[in-house]
């Protein structure tokens, strides 16, 4: 008689793949920690192959339990996509959203009215981190979607918008007259930072560091007050106190891409609800920050290259 997988034992084994533990498998799946130890021995029965190696750092991946791991995520996809397609209920229970820090009063302005008006059954939690932390949860299986910073290209990450990075100066000082350049720095394991490092090296540009902050309202504040220049997101830049450095200074052609990502357990019609609801509220913030009268949101020449 073929061998079937039961969607269960793979639910299990994805969330001790995620988590790293039984415990904190157990915990997510609502069985005991010997209880998940059996269904993952079943499936290693049923699949032939050893999955998991256990040492004192914790639980590997063998590299059957990768390949079973690719399949276990697909198939719980679409058993959902299924089971949705078949039901004329509206999308309910409890979700779990990452925020990233910079982004979290946009999102609570934007977003949330919208999601409560097209999915009110959704019972929402909210954490506010930095994206890398947010990937960490979700691979820990601690989130259910979190927006983070897109890291590379091409990816199989949901795109939510994009916004170009722009190296500014303040209208009230001609501070790129100075050497070294003052700048004010992203104070923390961010994309931003990374980026800001790698272009003051590559332009050779003496600088040093005036200002260093953990939110990036602060740098650009630091910025729109004549205190220093910087690499910002448009988003920050919504008055007529910045302007874009001359090229010969420092130039960046570089667009930051706002990305969904989830754990493998979460519904398919629920990512596709939700992201729409990001898409939506992007737009609306969008509108409204296209009326700024900063002449930096108009510069549609520069040359736009994905982070």
């Amino acid at each position: 008689m073929e061998q079937i997988l039961d969607l269960e034992l793979l639910r299990t084994f994805v969330m001790v793949a995620r988590t790293g533990e039984l415990k904190k498998a157990a915990l997510k799946v609502y069985r005991s920690q010997g209880a998940v130890s059996m269904q993952i021995k079943r499936l290693e029965e049923l699949t032939g192959n050893c999955l998991l190696e256990r040492s004192n750092r914790g639980i590997r991946l063998t590299e059957a339990g990768q390949t079973l791991l690719s399949y276990s995520e697909q198939l719980l996809k679409l058993s959902s996509a299924a089971l949705a397609a078949l039901s004329d209920t509206d999308l309910a229970g409890k979700l779990s959203f990452g925020i990233p820090t910079d982004y979290a009063q946009n999102f609570l302005s934007f977003f949330m009215p919208i999601l409560a008006a097209e999915l009110p059954n959704l019972e929402a939690r909210i954490i506010c981190d930095r994206s890398r932390n947010l990937r960490k949860l979700i691979s820990a299986g601690e989130l259910d979607i979190a927006i983070v910073a897109g890291e590379s290209e091409p990816s199989d990450e949901t795109l939510l918008w994009s916004e170009r990075l722009f190296w500014v100066a303040p209208n009230s000082a001609r501070l790129e007259e100075q050497s070294p350049l003052p700048i004010a720095m992203y104070e923390d394991n961010c994309i931003v930072r990374d980026l800001c490092l790698a272009q003051l090296k590559t332009s050779g540009q003496p600088y040093r560091i005036v200002f260093g902050s953990p939110v990036l309202d602060n740098v650009a504040t630091a910025v729109e007050e004549g205190f220093a220049i910087s690499l910002l997101p448009e988003s920050l830049l919504l008055s007529n106190k910045t302007r874009t450095l001359p090229a010969n200074i420092l130039h960046s052609n570089l667009v930051m891409r706002m990305n969904m990502i989830s754990s493998p357990g979460i519904d398919a019609p629920i990512l596709k609800r939700v992201s729409e609801c990001f898409r939506h509220a992007s737009t609306n913030q969008q509108k409204i920050a296209d009326k700024s009268v900063s002449p930096i949101r108009n510069q549609s020449s520069q040359k736009q290259v994905s982070l």
